[in-house]
Formats: C-alpha cells, structure tokens, sequence
C-alpha cells in the first residue's frame, strides 16, 4: 500500500501516511467550495415495493397517500472541516482529510420554539377605586355634631374591712424576779431556780405551757418519770406539786410527818425540806 499524495510506502492498516500527514482511507475526495446536490430521495412505500416483488393486493389509497404526505426527517446538519473543507460524519473526532481536530465545531441543532404561556386560572378581581381626599373630608365635616357624653360618677371608694384577729396569743415569759432557791438532788446535781419549772428524766412542758426551767435527773435506774413533778413559788414561799408520776412524790419537812403529794395540789415548803421521787431524792435550800 502506497500514499496516494508522495508515494510513501504504508502498512495494510494505516489510516494516514507517516510522510505528508494525508489521510489513506478510502474516501471520496470533496472540492471545496464545491455545492453537493442531494438527488431526490423516493418515497420509502415506493422504494420497497420497486425492490421487493408483488405479495398482495396494493395498500388503500388513503393510507398510501397518509404515508406519502410525512415529512422526511430532516439529518442533522454537520459544521465542515476548517482546514480543508471536508464535511466530516456526525460522530468524527478528526478530519479524515486533513487530521485536524473536530472537537471545537460546534453542531448546528433546529431551534425550538418557545412554548405559549399558560392562562392565569384564578380571575383577577378590579381593585375597588379610592374615593379622593377632598370628598372625604366633606364627608366628615357635613357629619351631625354628637354632644359629649356626660361624664361618669366617679365609683365610690370601698373602705377595707378590718382584718379579723384570728392568730393566737403570743406567751410572754414570766418574770424572774422571785426569790433564788437551790435544788440539791440526790444524783450530785445541783440547780439554782427563780421561777417555775419541771424537773424528771426529760421532762416536756404541755403544748401551751410555758416554765422558766427543766430541770432534768440522771437516774440510771428509771425510777423517776420523765416528767415528775412541778414546782414554783407564790409569795416567797416555794411549792412543788406531782405530775402524775409512776412512784409518786413524797414531802418531808424537818421535825413534821412526811405527806406524799396528790396529782395536781401544789404543796408549800420551807427550806431544808427533803423531798422524795421514787430512789432518788432533792433538798430545797
């Protein structure tokens, strides 16, 4: 196989020749410039009936005439080589010319119409007219005057309730100013008192009772209740009185009886007088 062009010798595959650059293929050589004539193309019925031989009866003529009236598709027209002219296939990359690169033309599509726009489905309604503002403010001056309305009474001021008094009294402590006695108990404690007070293992005043003193007494035995007696002074004069007590309260006076206590009865005593609470005892000095 030789190059056409410069005589060059080429391989039995080559597509161009390695010499000049010319394109070996077998290819119709087109002039530029040159107009190309299209012949008419014939009817595609026409065409296969020519072709093919008489099978049956001939189609309706209205379905021949359908057939006859499309449009043939129009193919899709293709940019020619810049270099040379040469109008490449649709699918060419390079030119089979020339080699030139086909990437940068530009294929030339029909345009497509613009589709009609859509009609408005909700109706527009006319916008009420505005009236002018000269009408407007005759409109307001020619308006009947309203006399004002009568002021209203002003509400009579409600005057606060007092508040009822319902908190409970509040205990105040008594006074202390009494005379100083000295509890002496049997346990080696000793206390000075001015006032009232209970005196027991934990003694515990009644709800809403109130004493100046709680004298409390170790006994490991547990035989003096908690609460076991009460005492105070009225005068001067000092008594004690039993709170109801497990072993009772005995009073012994120097040179007199003893006299145990009744729950509840206060009991006078003088000083030096022994005073005993189950196994223990006090002296009130």
């Amino acid at each position: 196989m030789t190059c056409e062009h410069c005589g060059a010798a080429l391989p039995a595959f080559a597509l161009f020749c390695g010499e000049c650059g010319r394109s070996v293929a077998a290819r119709p050589s087109v002039v530029p410039g040159a107009a190309v004539v299209d012949a008419p193309a014939l009817p595609l019925v026409d065409a296969v009936a020519a072709a093919a031989p008489e099978i049956g009866p001939e189609p309706e003529p209205e379905l021949r005439l359908s057939r006859d009236s499309e449009p043939a598709t129009e193919p899709a027209r293709v940019a020619p080589c810049t270099s040379c002219g040469l109008v490449p296939e649709p699918d060419d990359l390079y030119c089979a010319e020339c080699g030139s690169s086909l990437s940068a033309q530009t294929r030339i599509i029909e345009r497509i119409p613009a589709l009609a726009p859509l009609p408005s489905l909700l109706p527009t309604a006319p916008l009420p007219a505005i009236p002018p503002a000269s009408s407007t403010v005759a409109a307001m001056s020619e308006a009947p005057s309203v006399p004002p309305a009568p002021a209203a009474a002003a509400p009579a001021v409600a005057v606060a309730a007092p508040a009822i008094d319902d908190e409970r009294t509040r205990l105040v402590p008594r006074g202390t100013g009494g005379a100083r006695f000295v509890l002496q108990f049997s346990t080696g404690e000793s206390y000075t008192v001015l006032g009232s007070g209970l005196a027991g293992r934990n003694p515990r005043p009644e709800p809403g009772e109130y004493v100046d003193h709680l004298v409390t007494i170790v006994d490991p035995g547990r035989s003096v209740s908690k609460t076991h007696f009460e005492f105070g002074q009225e005068a001067g004069t000092f008594w004690v009185a039993d709170r109801h007590s497990g072993n009772g309260t005995v009073i012994r006076e120097p040179g007199a009886e003893p006299r145990p206590c009744t729950p509840g009865n206060r009991y006078p005593v003088v000083r030096g007088t022994r005073i005993d609470i189950g196994e223990q005892f006090v002296v009130v000095s």
